[in-house]
């Protein structure tokens, strides 16, 4: 069983209006889109994900995604 881990420890974009000034984790996202992609032999068994809110001391708030998988030409399309 092999381990890959995506992480986004980037802020939020937010104007001075509160609102948000580009999705949440788009970067996130492409990185794993682009991942599954370039490695369709891959049986995935478990996905955990954990999210934290930062803290009022100004550390960003944090996502972070792991993937259990196993390599094998069995499993490509």
């Amino acid at each position: 069983m092999k381990v890959k881990i995506f992480s986004d420890l980037s802020r939020t974009r937010m104007s001075f209006s509160g609102k948000l000034t580009e999705p949440i984790f788009n970067a996130l996202e492409q990185d794993m889109n682009n991942w599954f992609a370039a490695n369709p032999q891959i049986k995935i068994f478990k996905i955990e994900q954990v999210v934290t809110g930062g803290t009022f001391l100004g550390d960003a708030e944090k996502l972070i995604i792991t993937i259990f998988y196993e390599e094998s030409e069995d499993y490509s399309h």
